[in-house]
């Protein structure tokens, strides 16, 4: 019997066991894990404690620069792959060999890295002698079920990598991780990447479908995902700056959460934290309370992390009182007993969960205090382009009398995507902020432009040579209402408010990107009609087994695509403007590109939000469909501008 499509991707978490247990076997018995904090919680959705003892680990600890096994014992180092922690790492390594320099011939010195082993590591490795002495292992596991249709890698320092430092060497773990669902759920039908890393992933995973296909397990019939969608997070900054407006977009806001699991610290929440603090002392916090952000755990959850925050606080006022009205007195003994046994363990975890959600709602009110409107307000004026000068000094305001070190930069980001800033605008603001936190944040800015969250203005003051003028269109400030012109075209920005559209997310200012290309593929029967509706966007490719048929016909119909390029052929996928002119050329070959599907998997590399993953509910209720949201890292606007940071 076929099993549901959630099932299957439940159990993507049993390969990544195997594939850990494969790794530990290869490291030896007796041995001492140390592990990096950010990775612990991933870890225990793939094993628990007593699974790593039944595989010959005896102790358990995370990273601490002070801690040093003592003897012969095999030590096992898990971190991300990140540069710094790794020297660090080495650093610790060479400090024990030091001291005992026997331990250099033992083999008892491993470092397992999340989710790849980069190149330059081995050259660290041999520059520093200890090619022989330490043993590298990459451990790439698999999607993680965090939410009901919702998957993450939970690499969260992907972003910075990828889109901050232009390093793509990751981008093949994320396209192996697509390649190991399809042996679960079959290959998708049509593939549409947008943007370059998407690019890079799709093209990455033609190759793998021309190497591999041998070893590929057919599923029987059709496959169970009809669409996937990869896409850069750059594509829609806006998604990500705008400040949410439902409850599971807020509690990212303001808490911090990992691998699903919310950390409820009211005394220092993210907005605390970024704000400019003149204390010197810090309160040690008690053990804080956490809620799982898991509708299948937390049923209170799944009942509101989709609605307005406007209506959270009714809803669990109605929930409260239907918990007072319970009344075990007029029971008899026979019954209480059964209400013993069967529901008091449910009344009092729902009663806990009750209390937790009432706090961050609470919290949440008292961090956004009056800000919401407001910030919301000028949002949507920014999307509009309208009022660009009082806009403009909303954000000044923001620098010079609430200044936060992310979300002042946010706001920034903002004002320069949508409405552009002058370089006199720019250089002030970046003043208030370097006065603010010092100048040795003036990487930032730096790290900004990278990423392509802010658009730097050129000097007035260009030289107008005639040898200039050749470029000089490159060199003009590029605030020309390109991103207001797409956004239109696409129907992401809502004139009216519509009580049924996903735009309620942002206030009904803001359809995310995501939310649009999964309501073109729903409500289309052809891959025609799809592009045609996707047209203002550039850089969309297509592929997936729905370019395997016009590969095969390429040889019959070569004679009428002269006018096309087939350079694009070579790895399966093609840019979508080249398969729009093929498709219009040829009816019948158009008539065989039907994509009627009801499952579409989205993946945006660097990120996804709550309030996209909200969005996209609203189109799979309306489509009656079924839409899975993945990404390397459920993020946050301010975990953005972190990672730059």
């Amino acid at each position: 019997m076929d099993q549901p499509l959630s099932l299957k991707l439940a159990s993507l978490t049993l390969i990544s066991q195997h594939k850990f247990e494969l790794i530990l076997s290869a490291c030896g018995n007796e041995l001492v894990l140390i592990i990096d904090p950010t990775l612990i919680k991933p870890l225990e959705r793939i094993c628990g404690v007593t699974w790593l003892r039944q595989h010959g680990v005896t102790k358990i600890c995370k990273i601490d620069p002070q801690f040093d096994p003592t003897g012969n014992v095999t030590r096992a180092y898990l971190i991300p792959s990140c540069l710094i922690k790794y020297k660090c790492v080495l650093d610790q390594i060479s400090s024990v060999l030091s001291q005992n320099t026997s331990l250099s011939q033992a083999n008892c010195f491993h470092i397992i890295i999340v989710p790849k082993i980069i190149s330059t590591y081995d050259s660290i490795l041999e520059s520093r002698g200890l090619y022989d002495v330490v043993k590298l292992h990459s451990f790439s596991w698999e999607l993680f079920s965090l939410d009901e249709q919702l998957l993450s890698l939970e690499l969260p320092f992907l972003y910075k990598q990828v889109f901050v430092e232009k390093n793509q060497s990751l981008l093949s773990s994320i396209a192996m991780s697509l390649w190991s669902m399809f042996h679960v759920t079959g290959r998708p039908k049509c593939i549409l990447s947008l943007g370059n890393m998407s690019s890079s992933v799709l093209d990455i995973l033609e190759v793998y479908k021309e190497s591999y296909e041998r070893d590929f397990v057919n599923t029987t019939g059709s496959p169970d995902i009809g669409t996937l969608i990869i896409i850069d997070r750059d594509q829609d900054y806006a998604s990500s700056l705008l400040t949410p407006a439902i409850y599971s977009g807020l509690l990212s806001e303001i808490f911090n959460i990992n691998c699903g699991h919310l950390d409820l610290n009211v005394k220092q929440t993210k907005i605390k934290k970024g704000q400019m603090n003149f204390k010197t002392d810090e309160e040690k916090s008690e053990k804080n309370a956490v809620i799982t952000l898991d509708s299948s755990i937390d049923n209170l959850y799944g009942e509101i992390k989709h609605r307005h925050f406007s209506e959270v606080l009714s809803v669990l006022s109605s929930k409260a009182k239907l918990l007072k009205n319970e009344d075990i007195k007029a029971l008899g003994i026979q019954e209480i007993k059964n209400f013993v046994t069967t529901k008091l363990q449910q009344v009092v975890l729902f009663k806990q969960n009750l209390v937790n959600h009432v706090l961050a709602c609470e919290t949440i009110i008292a961090e956004m205090n009056n800000k919401f409107e407001n910030i919301t307000q000028v949002e949507s004026e920014m999307l509009n382009n309208r009022n660009k000068k009082a806009n403009f000094t909303f954000v000044d305001d923001h620098f010079g009398t609430d200044i936060h070190i992310y979300n002042s930069l946010r706001l920034m980001c903002l004002l320069s995507l949508t409405q552009g800033l002058s370089y006199d605008e720019y250089n002030l603001l970046i003043s208030k902020y370097l006065l603010a936190f010092g100048y040795k944040f003036l990487y930032i800015f730096n790290n900004l432009i990278n990423a392509g969250l802010l658009v730097q203005p050129s000097s007035p003051k260009l030289s107008l040579n005639i040898s200039n003028l050749s470029n000089l269109s490159d060199r003009l400030p590029k605030w020309q209402n390109s991103f207001q012109t797409t956004a239109t075209k696409l129907k992401q920005l809502p004139q009216t408010e519509v009580g049924n559209s996903a735009g309620y997310v942002f206030n009904g200012s803001y359809v995310p990107l995501i939310t649009v290309m999964c309501n073109a593929l729903l409500s289309s029967d052809s891959l025609q009609e799809v592009l045609n509706k996707l047209s203002p966007l550039n850089n969309l490719k297509v592929g997936g087994t729905i370019m395997d048929q016009l590969k095969s016909g390429m040889e019959t119909i070569n004679e009428k695509l002269s006018n096309v390029s087939l350079q694009d052929f070579e790895l399966g996928s093609k840019d979508a403007k080249a398969v729009m002119k093929l498709l219009k050329n040829d009816s019948k070959i158009n008539g065989a590109f039907n994509i009627k599907h009801k499952t579409v998997l989205v993946f945006v590399i660097g990120g996804v939000t709550y309030a996209e993953i909200a969005a996209c509910d609203v189109v799979q209720t309306a489509t009656g469909s079924k839409i899975y949201i993945a990404s390397d890292s459920v993020s946050s606007g301010s975990d953005i501008i972190a990672a730059n940071i």
